[in-house]
């Protein structure tokens, strides 16, 4: 198995801009390794130690003291992190003046504090303190402050933002796999900015997942985008009550500017993708009438396309729940479009639907009247060639039904993986004549060979895209 290194776990637990190539990997990796998923609890729990340790250190305490509590603070050997490079006194104020206290000790005396007095007075005065490095570069979401922390490349903390409830979100974080804070230059200015769908207005109810906020470097608001709206769907009104279910930012048009693509659920069953550009300008949307689900945070290249994979459920039929997944084309979210197969919205079919896949109920599904829903999915790479997994569960009469979809870039599917206590269940049903064969081998191919594609009129057991 290949582990990804320490330099690469380092940059996945700082969100930094430089290791999201490889944020969807070590994701899906670590969940297989347990020793690659020690290593970045141990390096999450040392950031936000260290930071809470620097915020509440005393002031009062002797410079000498505080390098000794930073040295006492450092990570692991097995990580080479900038912060452990970086003295406290570049995060806490009169860092320079008490570098020149300990290379110049003569000033202990009435004279020498007199002079250190004229030195500070001066670098004041004349700005002559060291320069600060401006730049952010990741963001740590610090459960222990409910605080949003910006870092440079040096890791100096920039600056702090207060989040309410944090704890909750990052619980949805680690139960779902998505990703609630980004970092990226948007605006190209070469600086990075932070997006985020986590409330930052105070606690306000009514922004609690509605609005993704843009973060200057700064901590400045750059952009507010609130991407719901009331839609009309199969003769129903469906008010402004969505919800940020994920998003992904890049260059989608191939054009060297970037993009945000943003996925909302509403309360019941409408989906919208909307597409802005760096300025927050509403490009196009894709609607779907049933609850999706963005995987990861970037799209997966199919030959010469990139195509964002979304999961869910379509109720088309009342009364009737599909387990369906998606592959969208961010680059044609140009206008209002909908579902080919689950639309109604009275509007033309999106040039920006590529796939279309069905996941019908298996037979040990049927046989228990369990609807089987996805439960989560990563980018995996298939023999260096792109593809995604994707996990379906049930839970009748307090047993586990579980499948493993394995997908490659253009939908054609790879294999089915199950489990022990599924195989179980399965059993149960061969004693009763209900299924046959080999649970492993011969029932999964059964199992594979059901998924279904749509083309635009109708379903297929072949991969086969959406019509433009």
């Amino acid at each position: 198995m290949e582990h990804p290194g320490e330099h690469s776990i380092e940059l996945y637990v700082l969100r930094a801009p430089d290791g999201e190539s490889e944020r969807e990997w070590i994701e899906s990796h670590l969940k297989e390794c347990a020793g690659c998923s020690a290593l970045v609890d141990a390096a999450s729990s040392f950031y936000a130690e260290l930071q809470v340790d620097i915020l509440t250190l005393p002031a009062g305490v002797p410079s000498s003291s505080l390098s000794l509590a930073v040295t006492s603070r450092r990570a692991p050997a097995i990580f080479e992190s900038p912060f452990r490079e970086a003295p406290l006194s570049l995060v806490r104020s009169g860092g320079p003046v008490r570098r020149f206290v300990r290379a110049h000790p003569f000033v202990a005396g009435g004279g020498g504090l007199a002079l250190l007095g004229c030195l500070v007075v001066l670098m004041l005065t004349f700005d002559l303190m060291p320069a600060r490095d401006p730049r952010l570069s990741s963001v740590i979401e610090n459960r222990n402050s409910s605080t949003l922390d910006a870092y440079n490349k040096q890791g100096v903390k920039l600056w702090s933002h207060p989040v309410p409830r944090l704890n909750e979100f990052m619980q949805i974080e680690e139960g779902t796999g998505r990703t609630l804070v980004q970092v990226a230059d948007l605006n190209g200015d070469g600086m990075n900015e932070v997006i985020t769908s986590l409330p930052l207005s105070g606690g306000d109810v009514e922004e609690d997942g509605e609005v993704l906020h843009v973060l200057n470097y700064d901590n400045t608001e750059l952009l507010k985008i609130k991407p719901g709206e009331t839609v009309m769907s199969r003769g129903r009104m469906y008010p402004d009550e969505f919800r940020i279910g994920g998003f992904s930012i890049g260059d989608f048009s191939g054009t060297g500017k970037m993009e945000i693509v943003v996925l909302m659920n509403h309360l019941h069953s409408p989906s919208i993708v909307s597409r802005y550009d760096a300025g927050g300008n509403r490009l196009g949307t894709y609607r779907h009438f049933g609850q999706l689900t963005l995987m990861g945070t970037k799209p997966i290249a199919n030959g010469a396309r990139r195509e964002l994979v979304l999961y869910g459920g379509s109720d088309r039929e009342e009364g009737d729940y599909a387990a369906v997944i998606l592959g969208l084309d961010p680059s044609l979210i140009t206008g209002d479009g909908e579902s080919s197969f689950s639309g109604g919205f009275g509007l033309p079919h999106s040039a920006a639907e590529r796939y279309y896949a069905l996941v019908p109920p298996t037979e040990v599904a049927k046989a228990f009247r369990s609807h089987v829903q996805f439960s989560g999915a990563k980018a995996v790479s298939l023999q260096h060639e792109p593809g995604f997994r994707i996990a379906a569960k049930a839970w009748p009469d307090s047993v586990s039904i579980y499948y493993e979809y394995i997908f490659r870039a253009d939908f054609s599917i790879v294999e089915v993986k199950s489990s022990n206590e599924t195989k179980v269940l399965f059993d149960r049903l061969a004693a009763k004549g209900i299924v046959s064969g080999g649970f492993f081998d011969d029932y999964m191919k059964v199992v594979a060979a059901e998924v279904r594609y749509w083309d635009g009129h109708r379903w297929q057991s072949r991969p086969t895209p959406v019509p433009n």
